[in-house]
């Protein structure tokens, strides 16, 4: 007699075992699956039922010449938590976590990409990979991004906002943009004013353009983003035209301050929107003539660090924070500030010494430039204020430190200037003396604008060490010719570049660079490049041409009577109440004012009064026991 015993399959997918039914073994796709349209998972599931327990190998000495090393992930797996990362020493730069991040991205670029849709499919079988459409930046976004698989249980959106959630993050992230349209003219105007004008500059350091291509288009439900976009654009209007009042302006900068204020008041709020809201109402200030009775300028970096936001953070996080480090950054550099952030809590990846940089982004090797520019301006901000405490030479220990800094930050400088990608350099360049007697500055061209404000901020970090040297005196010929060579630099650069977005960064690395020239035909064209950038963007160049003639000991026309609000230049300093130094040398330190206010735990900050602390927030992070 014939068996009629049903034959076990061993070759089936693991959705028909799950489901109790027995699998045809169809390649591809078995029939059960697609009858009910399923996603046929193949594989082998271990249930892991004999396990036996052993004595733990002993650590065998590695032979001479191996090439396989074991190193400790403890690292990287205290990382995933809040505060874990900070209870270990400085990452070397052999750590294996970059080592490891490394060899991930070589591996990468090394697969074709008619092999990535198996890789997604060997990885995850949660989803249909014929749907979806590989890239090598996608599968690298997806696999080695910073926060990837850190909060695999979050909604999108709530990587902005790690301890809570945030209803304005999510929209972002699932592009669930407004409905509705602005109707009135004149808010039209204001609007497409803040796009077109005072969003690129805020958004001269963020590729993405977040606050000139996404913030406005989801702005038309919150109300209080709105008002500090048009605040921002009437008074953008304002500055270019004379017969426009600065009323309107006014009154969407108070209607936006007082929606703030009283989201402050609320424990359940939006962190991620009232922080958006409060930097673009810093922006506002930078603009205005007026000193505001709250300072959204330390506030919004208040509400930054509550959020937990460095140049790690995704999306809207870290072009928040890196717009909030510019506004700092060229205000600390006008005024011989350290910068209340410390540089070393941003999170830039400083590792430069691997051999292939092409898996970094441009935007990276900025960040980093930015980086050794705010150590070295702390740098020299601490020297400032030693020279100017005691005019007795330092003692040689203090000396010793401080040149061990110096070389240190110089030897940055070297390093990242051989190692950023070709992107980042010129595509061409020419010559003082090729030019003839048209202008005394080379002519560079570089192609991306990272590129151009990466290269300023070189140079400028160059003239930061000259200013800031501990033995300049003994080394006075060397180091002026290294000054002179920098700010040549930075004056063809800024000569070249026709990228208005960018104004406000070029008058601020322009107006270091002239104070070190010394021939009278340089200053001149230095006031005709001014003068240039004055008729081409509406940033004010008055007061720096006037302090700059001073500082070269040109005579002085006689001044005319005036209203002293008038001289004030509302695009140059932060603070309208602070007068720079004439002192040609090291000027006179004054104290950051955002050190005592920009953080909500100190009794100074600029929400006292209004801010209550939001439910999701935890106590400075400090009560982790399961990292212990």
């Amino acid at each position: 007699m014939a068996d009629t015993k049903a034959k076990r399959t061993r070759t089936g997918c693991l959705t028909c075992r799950e489901r109790h039914l027995k699998c045809d073994e169809a390649l591809g796709r078995c029939l059960n699956c697609r009858k009910s349209d399923r996603i046929c998972r193949r594989g082998v599931r271990l249930n892991f039922i004999d396990i036996q327990t052993v004595a733990p190998p002993h650590l065998i000495a590695r032979p001479h010449g191996a090439t396989v090393t074991f190193r400790d992930d403890s690292r990287f797996i205290a990382s995933e938590y809040v505060g874990g990362f900070e209870r270990y020493p400085p990452l070397q730069p052999d750590s294996p976590v970059q080592e490891r991040r490394l060899i991930q991205h070589e591996a990468l670029h090394d697969i074709d990409p008619e092999h990535l849709a198996s890789l997604f499919q060997s990885v995850a079988h949660s989803f249909d990979p014929a749907g979806f459409e590989f890239s090598h930046s996608v599968v690298n976004d997806f696999l080695l991004g910073p926060d990837a698989w850190h909060e695999p249980h979050l909604a999108p959106g709530d990587e902005l906002l790690p301890h809570g959630t945030s209803h304005f993050a999510r929209r972002l992230a699932m592009k669930q943009y407004s409905l509705s349209s602005l109707g009135d003219p004149g808010q039209i105007l204001c609007l497409q004013t803040f796009v077109e004008e005072v969003g690129p500059w805020m958004d001269s350091l963020d590729t993405i353009r977040h606050f000139t291509q996404v913030l406005p288009l989801y702005a038309m439900d919150e109300p209080m983003l709105l008002h500090a976009f048009l605040a921002c654009g009437a008074r953008h209007l304002s500055t270019i035209n004379s017969s426009v009042g600065d009323a309107k302006a006014t009154q969407y900068y108070d209607s936006a301050s007082q929606e703030l204020m009283s989201a402050m008041q609320d424990p359940d709020r939006d962190s991620v929107l009232c922080a958006t809201t409060a930097l673009v109402l810093g922006a506002y200030e930078t603009m205005s003539q007026a000193k505001p009775e709250t300072s959204h300028l330390a506030g919004s970096r208040a509400l930054i660090r509550e959020c937990g936001w460095t140049s790690k953070t995704p999306g809207l996080g870290a072009a928040s924070f890196w717009t909030s480090i510019n506004l700092e950054l060229l205000g600390c550099l006008r005024n011989t500030w350290a910068l209340s952030w410390d540089p070393d809590s941003w999170g830039v990846d400083m590792d430069m010494d691997h051999a292939k940089p092409l898996w970094k982004s441009d935007e990276v090797w900025l960040h980093r430039i930015l980086y050794i520019c705010a150590k070295t301006l702390n740098f020299r901000a601490s020297m400032v204020h030693l020279q100017m405490a005691d005019d007795s030479p330092m003692p040689s220990i203090q000396l010793s430190e401080a040149l061990q800094k110096w070389n240190h930050y110089s030897t940055l400088c070297e390093q990242w200037v051989k190692a950023i990608p070709q992107s980042m350099k010129a595509l061409g360049r020419v010559e003082s003396w090729q030019i003839g007697p048209v202008s005394l500055f080379p002519k560079t061209w570089l192609v991306k604008r990272s590129a151009i404000v990466a290269q300023l901020f070189y140079h400028v970090t160059h003239i930061l060490l000259v200013k800031a040297h501990p033995m300049k005196l003994e080394y006075d010929m060397e180091m002026k010719a290294m000054q002179n060579n920098h700010a040549y630099e930075i004056c063809g650069l800024v000569a070249s570049s026709k990228d208005r977005n960018i104004a406000n960064i070029s008058i601020h690395c322009l107006a270091l660079a002239a104070e070190c020239l010394e021939d009278q035909k340089a200053q001149n064209e230095v006031l005709g490049i001014f003068d240039t950038i004055a008729k081409e963007t509406p940033w004010h160049t008055v007061s720096i041409k006037e302090e700059l003639k001073q500082r070269w000991g040109w005579p002085l026309a006689q001044p005319e009577t005036v209203n002293p609000s008038q001289m004030h230049d509302p695009f140059y300093d932060l603070d309208p109440t602070l007068h720079p130094s004439k002192d040609p040398g090291f000027s006179t330190p004054t104290v950051n004012p955002f050190l005592s206010a920009e953080n909500i735990s100190l009794e100074s900050h600029p929400y006292r009064g209004y801010y209550v602390p939001p439910h999701h927030v935890l106590d400075d992070y400090s009560h982790v026991p399961y990292l212990v």
